[in-house]
């Protein structure tokens, strides 16, 4: 099982609930954008500023294990996995009451928006997130 050192606590709003009466399967998405800004905060960055440059996501992957409902608090996890010279990977975690309700991965890219052009992950930033995951993440070019 993965280990996540980071993580937030959500509750599941009105405007997350579907026909079905339970999150709908784009909302889950809005939980991992939330604890991914909660994540970069924790380094006095947000995804329009990491270092000068903006975060733009390349790809994005949801595995759906649980419904969630109106109500339910849910503890929301990320971790950075995968540090590369031009993305890292953040991977999420879903969970209501110890139970996964979903798991994801993003691929995420830092963008000059002056330039319009995808740069390499500042120096800075990859230092902090070595810091704080520490020997589990996984370092590629």
């Amino acid at each position: 099982m993965k280990e996540f050192k980071f993580s937030i606590t959500a509750t599941v709003r009105i405007n997350d609930i579907n026909y079905g009466n339970h999150v709908g399967y784009q909302n889950h998405f809005l939980f991992f954008q939330e604890v991914r800004i909660a994540y970069l905060k924790q380094f006095g960055y947000t995804e329009l500023d990491v270092e000068g440059f903006g975060l733009m996501a390349s790809s994005a992957e949801c595995r759906y294990k649980l419904q969630m409902y109106h109500g339910d608090i849910l503890e929301v996890k990320c971790a950075v996995t995968k540090l590369a010279n031009m993305y890292f990977i953040m991977e999420y975690s879903i969970k209501k009451d110890g139970e996964i309700c979903a798991e994801g991965s993003t691929k995420n890219l830092c963008y000059d928006y002056s330039k319009d052009e995808v740069v390499g992950l500042p120096d800075a930033f990859v230092k902090n997130v070595k810091k704080f995951e520490g020997v589990r993440l996984i370092l590629n070019s």
